[in-house]
């Protein structure tokens, strides 16, 4: 899905409006995007480690990244909708 530049500007607009109105919101979404990005990079080590011919019989582990990067993109969401 490709994000247009309409898009990015309701969500700069957004984030704007929410940290003007709820200070401490914008703690906590900060908090929320720097996590999601550290599960992203933990997903995307675990790909190269495949690409790079390790052998990774379990998926577990790629499953619970995976699982981490849903959940602090849902938990961003949810800062961004006002629901926490």
């Amino acid at each position: 899905m490709a994000i247009s530049e309409e898009q990015k500007v309701a969500a700069v607009h957004r984030l704007s409006v929410m940290s003007e109105q709820h200070p401490e919101r914008k703690r906590r979404v900060a908090d929320a995007r720097l996590e999601l990005v550290a599960a992203i990079l933990a997903m995307d080590a675990v790909e190269a480690r495949i690409q790079a011919g390790e052998k990774i019989y379990s998926f577990q582990e790629q499953a619970a990244v995976e699982l981490a990067k849903n959940a602090r993109a849902q938990a961003l969401a949810d800062l961004l909708r006002g629901e926490h």
